[in-house]
C-alpha cells in the first residue's frame, strides 16, 4: 500500500480477474449442490422459474411476485409461506419488459417441504393475473423448475 501524497489516502493496486481460470458453475448448479448438502432437519425448497412475457402486449407488459405466495399440500391444505424471491420484484413494484416474448428468470425460496407431502400446489394469492401451479410431485432434493405462462 502507498499513501497518496496529496491527502494521505491509501492507494491500492488492483488487477482484473481472469474469469477463464475460474471454475464456472451456473447459479442453479450451486443452489442444487447446496441443497443436497443440507442437514435432514433443515433446508429449503427452491423453485427456478421462467416467465415469458405476453405476446398480446406490444412491450411485453410487466411481472412481479406477491409476498403472499405459498406452497399448499394437496391433501391436507397445509401451507408454507414464501421466504424470499430472487431476481423478481415484490408487488407493488414491477419488472417491465421491453419486448413481447421476453424471458424473465427468477427463483423462489420456501421452507423445506415435509416428507409426508406427496403433491402440492404453488399459489400466488394476488388477484387477477396471479398464478397457480397444481399437483407438483415432491422430490427429495427440494429443487423444482417451472415455466409460468
Amino acid at each position: 500500500m502507498n499513501l497518496h501524497p496529496v491527502n494521505n489516502l491509501i492507494a491500492m493496486k488492483w488487477k482484473p480477474i481472469d474469469d477463464s481460470k475460474e471454475d464456472k458453475k451456473s447459479s442453479e448448479m450451486i443452489w442444487t449442490e447446496l441443497a443436497s448438502k443440507v442437514d435432514e432437519n433443515e433446508g429449503q425448497t427452491l423453485f427456478h422459474c421462467r416467465y415469458v412475457s405476453k405476446l398480446f402486449y406490444e412491450n411485453g407488459g410487466w411481472v412481479n411476485i406477491d409476498g403472499d405466495t405459498y406452497l399448499e399440500n394437496a391433501d391436507t391444505f397445509e401451507q408454507l409461506e414464501l421466504l424470499n424471491a430472487i431476481g423478481i420484484p415484490y408487488a407493488p413494484f414491477r419488472h417491465y419488459f421491453k419486448n413481447a416474448g421476453e424471458i424473465k428468470k427468477f427463483s423462489l425460496i420456501f421452507p423445506k417441504i415435509p416428507k409426508y407431502w406427496k403433491t402440492f400446489h404453488l399459489v400466488e394469492r394476488a388477484g387477477s393475473g396471479s398464478f397457480r401451479v397444481r399437483d407438483i410431485v415432491r422430490n427429495d432434493l427440494g429443487v423444482y423448475h417451472i415455466e409460468l405462462t
